[in-house]
């Protein structure tokens, strides 16, 4: 029995043991009633006895004694309320406040546990890839056409694992104190068009249109900005129907330079648009989803927008698919970095 609970869902076990706690709280207070309204009873009757004996055929319950035994019995029935309501106002706010860090910490470690799995898939398909295309190269004597198309292929893999290994440096970098990005004038908009033109090529046929001056001067980091760049464009396209357009849009409006990215995909529930920028965090259901990655992407994007002083939103696109919008300070002067 005590093994069968232990394999029980930690949610299941909760409510159990917060029903217990409420229950048992509920009757203690009525306990504490009962043996109240008990003494009560008890002082009453030996007083009335006693007073009945010396002043024969008069009422008790008119006497200033019995106004005294009353007056105290209802102001300890007063505080048993006060102090018992507050005591279960305050034991469920603790309660709710456990269940909500208890299930916050369940959903990150089971992210966590997702992004362990979904890594190892990303590593290990495009290695795979190539170790393949490498011994095809060795043990056979292939035309030049084929062997262009398989080094081609495994240069796309090594690209797609550069692009993982970068997302991983980056993450565990904006977590440190000392973030140690540059404060350099960056040609933001030679980064975006660069970044569209090396993943316009891509499976799905996804075509990425790109709206954005020759030169537009901000301050930011190279590697940082283009990391930002190229995690919006490709989450735009992984999440798009293929043979679809991806929108990218480059501006500067009130001193404030304004990128947008917008797909025609799926889009983005409303109750999912609070935590699609957590780390790990992916939208959908993990058992069912089909598409790659491994949640690090938009987290990356929110820590550097903020890093900078920027703004990051997300809304729907009409028809349909999502839109990111963000705004950066074309000028910014940088402290502790």
């Amino acid at each position: 029995m005590i093994k069968q609970l232990l394999r029980a869902d930690p949610f299941k076990i909760f409510h159990i043991v917060f029903g217990y706690i409420i229950v048992f709280a509920l009757w203690w207070g009525y306990l504490l009633f009962s043996k109240n309204e008990s003494v009560y009873r008890e002082k009453v009757e030996l007083q009335g006895i006693m007073f009945s004996k010396s002043n024969p055929g008069e009422d008790f319950k008119s006497t200033a004694e019995y106004g005294v035994i009353h007056s105290k019995y209802k102001r300890q029935c007063l505080m048993i309320l006060l102090e018992g309501s507050v005591f279960i106002v305050l034991m469920i706010a603790g309660l709710l406040r456990v269940r909500k860090v208890f299930k916050r910490e369940i959903e990150l470690a089971q992210q966590q546990k997702n992004f362990l799995l979904s890594i190892t898939h990303e590593l290990k398909s495009p290695l795979s890839t190539i170790k393949l295309s490498l011994q095809t190269l060795v043990k056979r004597k292939l035309e030049e056409e084929q062997q262009a198309r398989m080094i081609g292929g495994s240069l796309d893999d090594l690209q797609r694992l550069e692009g993982l290994v970068d997302n991983i440096l980056f993450a565990a970098k904006m977590e440190q104190e000392q973030h140690g990005f540059s404060m350099d004038a960056i040609n933001i908009a030679e980064i975006v068009c660069k970044v569209c033109e090396r993943i316009s090529t891509n499976k799905k046929g996804v075509e990425v249109q790109v709206l954005a001056p020759a030169q537009l001067i901000a301050t930011g980091d190279l590697l940082g900005f283009t990391s930002v760049v190229m995690n919006l464009v490709e989450n735009a396209i992984k999440y798009s129907p293929e043979k679809s357009i991806v929108r990218v849009s480059l501006q500067s409006i009130n001193s404030n330079v304004v990128l947008r990215v917008s797909d025609n995909g799926i889009g983005i529930p409303d109750e999912e648009k609070s935590k699609i920028f957590n780390k790990f965090y992916r939208v959908g259901n993990e058992n069912t989803r089909t598409t790659k990655g491994t949640g690090l992407g938009l987290y990356i994007v929110k820590k550097y927008i903020e890093i900078f002083d920027g703004s990051i939103e997300v809304y729907n696109n009409q028809p349909c698919g999502t839109t990111f919008e963000i705004k950066l300070p074309a000028e910014r002067k940088m402290t502790n970095f």
